[in-house]
C-alpha cells in the first residue's frame, strides 16, 4: 500500500468520522489497521486463473473499506517481492469493535542457516 492511499484513508475518515485509523508496527513492517463499524459481508465466489509466471503469487479478494462502505476487491496475480512475504486483508473483531488489518508486504526476519552458524563458529575460532 503506498502512502497516498494512507493519507487519503486518513482525511477520509477523519472528515466523515466513521472509523479510526491507527499504526501498528511489527518488528519490521507497519500496518495500518482500521475500525470499521461493521463486518464485512461474506467473501465473494472467485475463479483462481493458472499462475501467469513463475514468482507469481495469489491474493485473494477481499473487502476493503473505503468512504464508510465495504467494497470488494477481486483477486489477482501479483509478482513475489524478494526477502518479503504477503499479509493478506483481515477482520477482527475484538471484543469492542471490528478492525479491518490492511493487507501489506512483511519483510522477513533475517534468520542465520546453520551453515551460516557453523561457518561463523569456525571463523570465530580461528581468530
Amino acid at each position: 500500500m503506498n502512502i497516498t492511499r494512507s493519507i487519503a484513508l486518513c482525511l477520509s475518515f477523519s472528515a466523515f468520522g466513521c472509523a479510526a485509523v491507527t499504526t501498528q508496527t511489527s518488528s519490521t513492517t507497519p500496518t495500518l489497521v482500521v475500525e470499521v463499524p461493521n463486518q464485512p459481508p461474506d467473501a465473494k465466489a472467485e475463479v483462481k486463473t493458472p499462475c501467469p509466471s513463475p514468482g507469481s503469487i495469489w491474493v485473494a479478494g477481499y473487502w476493503d473499506f473505503i468512504d464508510g462502505h465495504h467494497v470488494w476487491r477481486e483477486g489477482r496475480w501479483v509478482t513475489g517481492k524478494s526477502g518479503y512475504e504477503y499479509v493478506r486483508a483481515q477482520y477482527v473483531y475484538d471484543g469492542h469493535a471490528w478492525q479491518f488489518h490492511v493487507p501489506h508486504w512483511h519483510k522477513r526476519p533475517v534468520t542465520d542457516s546453520p551453515q551460516m552458524a557453523a561457518a561463523q563458529g569456525t571463523s570465530a575460532e580461528g581468530k
